[in-house]
């Protein structure tokens, strides 16, 4: 298993942020990371070991994509694709005070598109 490189664990960030797509990590982490989210079931393999230290999630990167998927700027598939990447990916990390909040947030987004909405009643 091999460590990632500079600019991969940078495009990691990137992505954690919204700054680029997740095809635009795809591409970036290229051999070392494999995904595929188009079934009900997502699937993730990594090719590098865990990093040390851990691409930091915090609850600023939640209000970020949320507050971009509110503008129009992240479909509810991106936004739900980007929560299940965060939970799915060793690489990142939010251990800390805010953990179970942001496990929960990051659940429930990762879930948007994967069940049927029903209406009240």
């Amino acid at each position: 298993m091999s460590q990632l490189t500079r600019k991969q664990r940078k495009a990691l960030e990137r992505y954690a942020s919204t700054e680029i797509s997740i095809e635009e990590l795809r591409e970036s982490l290229q051999g070392v990371l494999e995904f595929d989210f188009k079934d009900q079931e997502r699937r993730l393999t990594t090719h590098y070991g865990t990093p040390e230290p851990g691409v930091r999630i915090e609850m600023r990167h939640i209000r970020n994509a949320m507050d971009r998927h509110a503008r129009g700027d992240l479909t509810t598939e991106e936004l739900a694709d980007w929560a299940a990447m965060l939970l799915l990916n060793d690489a990142y990390d939010w251990e800390g005070p805010d953990e179970d909040e942001i496990a929960d947030l990051l659940n429930d987004l990762s879930t948007l598109t994967l069940k049927p909405r029903s209406g009240p009643g």
